[in-house]
This record gives C-alpha cells, sequence and structure tokens, in this order.
C-alpha cells in the first residue's frame, strides 16, 4: 500500500516504500498520521476492479497491526498497489480507505519480513 500524498508528490524517479516496518514515516496520506504498527499490507480490500478499464475505484480495507496478515513469500517485478488515504487503528485491527492503485516497479530487496522493506518506482496508474 501506499500513502496518496506520498505517490501525488512522487517523480519518475522517486522511490516509494509499499511495505516495511517504517511504511508510516514513508506513506504520507491526506487523512492523517498512519499508526506506526501498519506495514503496507492489507489483509481484506472490500472491493478491487476486475476489468479494464476500472469498474471500481475506491472502497475500504481491514487488516490487523504489525507483520499481518502474513507478507507474501515473492513479489512480481511489477505490481498494482492500492494507494490509501486514510490508516487507522482500533484495537488489534487497522482500517482505512483507498481511492486509486497504481503500478510499481519493484526493487531487489523486499523480503516477508518488516525489516526488509518493498520498495519500487511508479511507473503507471490503473485507477485514476
Amino acid at each position: 500500500m501506499l500513502g496518496d500524498a506520498t505517490v501525488s508528490s512522487a517523480t519518475a524517479n522517486s522511490t516509494v516504500t509499499w511495505w516495511g516496518d517504517t511504511w508510516w514515516t514513508a506513506n504520507r496520506l491526506s487523512g492523517g498520521i498512519a499508526p506506526d504498527s501498519f506495514k503496507g499490507f492489507a489483509a481484506d480490500v472490500t472491493s478491487l476492479p476486475r476489468t479494464t478499464p476500472a469498474d471500481v475505484c475506491g472502497a475500504t480495507f481491514l487488516t490487523r497491526a504489525g507483520n499481518s496478515p502474513p507478507p507474501t513469500a515473492e513479489v512480481p517485478s511489477y505490481m498494482g498497489v492500492v494507494v490509501a488515504s486514510t490508516v487507522a487503528k482500533a484495537g488489534s485491527g487497522v482500517n482505512g480507505v483507498w481511492g486509486r492503485i497504481v503500478v510499481v516497479k519493484t526493487n531487489p530487496g523486499y523480503a516477508p519480513g518488516p525489516g526488509h522493506p518493498g520498495r519500487g518506482t511508479i511507473v503507471a496508474s490503473f485507477c485514476p
């Protein structure tokens, strides 16, 4: 996941962080500061686009704090990343709102532990 204010200010050469233990400091959100317990992966996104052009560009997501849900073992060289405007913690849960998807060319170095951040460069937008 990426923060909407971070994506809005990114340039063609900007490296963005979509996963890691410092996700909350690497991503700015128009809806405020994310909790430090959020690492960047969402367990349940209420709806995602199923067609091109996209039929849905925005909904909510839920996850748990910390290294939950278990992060994926590997990531592709290019992937769609949800862009959130708000991320908030309530008890052990984290919820938020997203309104955009961008395509990121992933950098090497990702690992499923939050100390090995997932980074890359935005190369396209799927949901405006």
